[in-house]
C-alpha cells in the first residue's frame, strides 16, 4: 500500500471512529427530549439572535424539508418563532422564545457535561493535545478561514518541553522543505542543549508562537557579550505570509534596543531566501560565506551581521 492509500485508509478509520463517538452523543441529551440536530438549531438561533432559515440549512448541511420537520417540533414546544422577513417575503426568520432561551441554556449545559465526561479520563496534557489536533483538522480541511496574527499567541517564557519541540520542528520542516538529514537535526539538538544550560532570561529572549496551544513558530535572541545572535527562526508553512515573521523581527529589534546592543548576527544558508530577504529589510548584511556538507547536502553557509 503506497503512502496515499495509507493516508486515505487512516482518514477513513478516523471517520468511522469519530462517527461512533458522535453516535454516542447524538442521542437525546441527558433528560432532554431533544436530539443533537434540534439542539444545534437552538444553538444557531441563540448565537445569532435572529437568523434566516436558509443560513441554518447552509451551516448544518441539511435540506429544507428536514429543517422544516425539525422546526415544527420546536414550534410546537413553543421554543422557536418562525415568521416572514419584513424586507423579503421569501425569507423565513427564526428566533427563540423566552422558553426557548431557557431550554437552550439547559441543553448547552448538558452538552458541556457530555464533553466533560468524555474527556475526564484524560490527563491535562492529553486534553490540550486533543483540542490542538482538532483545531488543526478544522484549519486544514476548512482553508477558507485565513489565520491572522490575532489567532496567534506569542509568549516569552521558556517552559520544559519547548526546546525539544523546537528541535523536532527543525528536523521535520527542514527535511521536508530542504532535504536536510540527521546531521542537521543533530546540530540543532546540540546547540539547543547548550542554549538550555546557558539560558539567562535577563539577557536572552525567546518568542514562542502558539495557535490553540500548539507551537507553530519560534525565534531566539542569544546574548553574546556586547552582541546578540538571532537563532532558531522557524514558522510552520500554514503560518507564513500573515506578517508573523515581521512581528518576530520587530520584537528582536526591540530586544536589541532594550539590552543596549548595537550589533547582532546570524547564520543561515543560501537556500533560505525568503528568510534572508526579511533579514536584509531589517539591516542585516551578508558578511561571510563558506561551502558546506554539514547538513547532508551541498550548500553554502552564510553569516549576516547587523550594525545599528
Amino acid at each position: 500500500m503506497n503512502d496515499q492509500n495509507t493516508i486515505i485508509s487512516d482518514i477513513r478509520a478516523f471517520n468511522r471512529f469519530y462517527t461512533d463517538i458522535i453516535g454516542l452523543l447524538d442521542q437525546h441529551l441527558l433528560d432532554s427530549p431533544y436530539a443533537l440536530a434540534e439542539a444545534r438549531i437552538l444553538f444557531e438561533i441563540n448565537n445569532a439572535g435572529t437568523i434566516q432559515a436558509s443560513r441554518i440549512i447552509d451551516k448544518m448541511h441539511i435540506d429544507k424539508s428536514y429543517l422544516s420537520r425539525l422546526l415544527k417540533k420546536l414550534e410546537k414546544d413553543k421554543l422557536v418563532i418562525r415568521k416572514r422577513s419584513d424586507s423579503d417575503a421569501r425569507a423565513v426568520i427564526l428566533s427563540l422564545t423566552e422558553k426557548g432561551e431557557k431550554e437552550f441554556g439547559m441543553l448547552n449545559k448538558a452538552s458541556d457535561e457530555q464533553i466533560r465526561n468524555l474527556i475526564d479520563p484524560l490527563s491535562p496534557a492529553q486534553k490540550k493535545c486533543l483540542a490542538s489536533d482538532m483545531s488543526d483538522i478544522m484549519r486544514v480541511l476548512k482553508p477558507g478561514k485565513k489565520i491572522t496574527q490575532d489567532d496567534i499567541n506569542i509568549r516569552t517564557n521558556l517552559l520544559p518541553g519547548d526546546l525539544g519541540y523546537i528541535a523536532f520542528l527543525h528536523g521535520i520542516v527542514y527535511a521536508d522543505e530542504c532535504g536536510y538529514g540527521l546531521n542537521f537535526e543533530g546540530y540543532v539538538l546540540e546547540s539547543l542543549g547548550e542554549f538550555a544550560h546557558q539560558y539567562n532570561p535577563a539577557k536572552d529572549r525567546v518568542w514562542i508562537c502558539e495557535h490553540h496551544g500548539k507551537i507553530v513558530g519560534f525565534l531566539a535572541a542569544v546574548h553574546r557579550g556586547q552582541s546578540a545572535q538571532l537563532r532558531y527562526f522557524i514558522l510552520l508553512d500554514g503560518y507564513r505570509g500573515i506578517g508573523l515573521g515581521k512581528k518576530l523581527m520587530d520584537s528582536f529589534m526591540a530586544y536589541l534596543n532594550e539590552q543596549g546592543l548595537c550589533t547582532a548576527y546570524l547564520w543561515t544558508t543560501n537556500e533560505q531566501q525568503t528568510a534572508t530577504a526579511l533579514y536584509k529589510r531589517y539591516g542585516f548584511r551578508l558578511t561571510e560565506e563558506k561551502p558546506s556538507k554539514a547538513f547532508d547536502k551541498e550548500l553554502t553557509e552564510q553569516r549576516y551581521d547587523l550594525e545599528l
